[in-house]
């Protein structure tokens, strides 16, 4: 007898032997026992979750001479025949290579006759998505209305591609991805069933690596098994998959963490020269800092990590990184999974990556060092204002004639008087702003820090200068650079974006020598100076005449009555 595949050999021959896919084989089980067969069923799912085992099962149970039974028994002749291939009753059909209006045609006036041996003549019909839209079309009534003793099981993986008007006259059932755990289970059977020896580091490399679909799982551990001698080891899986170590992985990670650029690259080219598969290095990333995302979670998340192997390295790294900081590292091993697909020398587009996820590292490292330094400065003035909290001095009274003459001179210059339309801060935030000491803006002069500022923004970016550039008004307070803008301008929006609001504080802490946060205010309304003079402008002399020409003096004494014109 020929050599038959693993899975080919291990492939279940019940209902109960199938892996995962209770909610399908539950369902057929009742019907079978119940004699409710339906005359057309259609099995949906991805590749190797058992559409066409279950599709010949079903196919045995309902020519079972002990029908209905909820199993085949596996010992009458129909049940064998089937099982081996050899009933007449039974017709596969590959809808990839017979998916014309001919061969549907065909299959019609085959249906016409009735079965052999058998109680019901079963066509099963994979890949049922590739038949074109004329042999759907051709098939809709005898899918709809099949003559007595004939049922159609339609398996395909992708029924988006099926007309509506077929799956609506199928019942649909869709078979899931199996589990790590599930395929781990399954590849010990198998290994037990097949004598062989296995080390449970490599087994559950296997389930991780089929994705879901068991018969994957099954030709790789055939694969492994040929591969070695007496037992399959982790390592014949890494070799023959290109699986990159669970210790290179967290090389690759501490590098990133530690900012440290010359071990990262190299421990990148040791993964890529030799020969590990970097795709797969990307979604073992991927996976590790989403875990770290969740923090240290029990249940079943909790399992698949130790499942996975990567249980130490979580436990190392949990709580190291911000999260904002997975979310954008996240985010940027996503686009460049994209970005492989299309790499012709993959080295420079990880290297690229690397560098890029260093940087995103290291700027979080900063922000929230700045933060802490803020925080320390707060408590500190704080502090210091509560002990000088006794020593307030009066305030200070203005002359009339004097505020008022500043109030227009600021408002004409600068922009709103101090207060004028701003929202009035409680007693308490008052009390905490005045407390907070002010530090000197460095080595910069108070008198040119602000000018200095814009032109080393402008070096950066246009748009977040002439933004900066709007406001009308701008302070220090303590930690805080607060600028005020008038009423319904849009600048005080835009300085506000993530990349505006970046090169301000960057640009301030360069110049300035201390982390400082940016906060926009609204208030007043521009002055009409230049406006008013434009409205103030007499009208040209050749229309003022215009004017004069076209009323008489009756008609000009009727519209200002009581007034005094000179006639010339």
């Amino acid at each position: 007898m020929a050599y038959l595949s693993l899975y080919r050999r291990l492939r279940p021959l019940t209902f109960a032997q199938i892996t995962g896919q209770e909610h399908v084989t539950r369902t057929l089980s009742h019907a079978l026992s119940r004699g409710q067969l339906a005359h057309a069923y259609l099995f949906c799912g991805p590749r190797g979750t058992g559409k066409t085992t279950t599709a010949k099962i079903l196919a045995r149970a309902v020519n079972c001479e002990r029908y209905p039974i909820p199993e085949p028994c596996g010992e009458c002749t129909p049940c064998r025949n089937i099982a081996a291939g050899v009933s007449l009753d039974v017709i596969e059909m590959d809808a990839a290579s017979n998916r014309g209006i001919d061969e549907i045609r065909e299959l019609r006036e085959r249906t016409r006759y009735a079965s052999g041996e058998s109680r019901y003549k079963v066509y099963i019909i994979d890949e049922a998505h590739m038949l074109t839209n004329e042999a759907c079309n051709a098939f809709l009534k005898t899918l709809e209305e099949p003559p007595p003793g004939v049922i159609f099981i339609l398996a395909t993986t992708d029924p988006s591609r099926l007309p509506p008007t077929v799956v609506s006259r199928c019942q649909r059932f869709d078979f899931h991805l199996l589990t790590v755990e599930q395929i781990g289970e399954r590849l010990r059977q198998a290994v037990a069933e097949e004598g062989w020896q296995a080390e449970e580091e490599a087994l559950r490399l296997i389930a991780r690596l089929s994705e879901g679909s068991l018969r994957d799982a099954l030709g790789l551990l055939e694969q492994c098994g040929t591969y070695g001698e007496e037992m399959v080891t982790a390592e014949h899986v890494r070799s023959l998959t290109g699986v990159t170590r669970v210790e290179t992985i967290g090389a690759l990670i501490e590098a990133l963490a530690a900012g440290d650029l010359e071990k990262g690259l190299q421990t990148l080219q040791e993964i890529i020269y030799g020969g590990r598969d970097l795709t797969l290095l990307l979604r073992d990333l991927t996976f590790i800092f989403s875990r770290l995302l969740l923090g240290a979670s029990p249940g079943r998340l909790q399992l698949e990590e130790s499942y996975y192997g990567f249980e130490a390295l979580l436990k190392q790294y949990r709580g190291r990184f911000p999260r904002d900081l997975l979310l954008e590292l996240i985010e940027l091993l996503h686009d460049l999974a994209g970005e492989m697909r299309y790499a012709h020398y993959p080295q420079f587009v990880l290297e690229v990556a690397l560098i890029r996820m260093m940087r995103v590292l290291h700027r979080g490292n900063r922000q929230a060092g700045a933060r802490a330094e803020a925080q320390a400065g707060a408590r500190a003035g704080a502090q210091a204002g509560a002990r000088a909290g006794a020593t307030v001095s009066p305030p200070r009274v203005e002359q009339p004639q004097v505020k008022k003459a500043a109030e227009k001179k600021a408002s004409t210059k600068t922009g709103p008087p101090p207060g004028e339309g701003l929202p009035v801060k409680p007693a308490a935030e008052q009390e905490t702003a005045a407390a907070v000491p002010q530090a000197a803006p460095g080595k910069i002069k108070d008198a040119d820090w602000w000018e200095r500022l814009l032109i080393e923004v402008k070096k950066q970016n246009k748009a977040t200068f002439r933004h900066l550039n709007a406001a009308c008004a701008h302070s220090l307070e303590g930690n805080l650079l607060i600028l005020t803008y008038y009423t319904g301008d849009f600048a005080g929006d835009r300085i506000l974006e993530k990349e505006h609001r970046r090169i301000v504080e960057e640009s301030c802490r360069k110049l300035l020598e201390r982390p400082l946060q940016l906060r926009v205010r609204y208030g007043g309304r521009p002055p009409e100076g230049d406006a008013a003079e434009e409205e103030k402008i007499p009208e040209k002399e050749p229309r003022q005449k215009e004017k004069k020409a076209s009323y008489s003096f009756e008609e000009v004494e009727k519209l200002f009555p009581g007034e005094v014109f000179e006639v010339q």
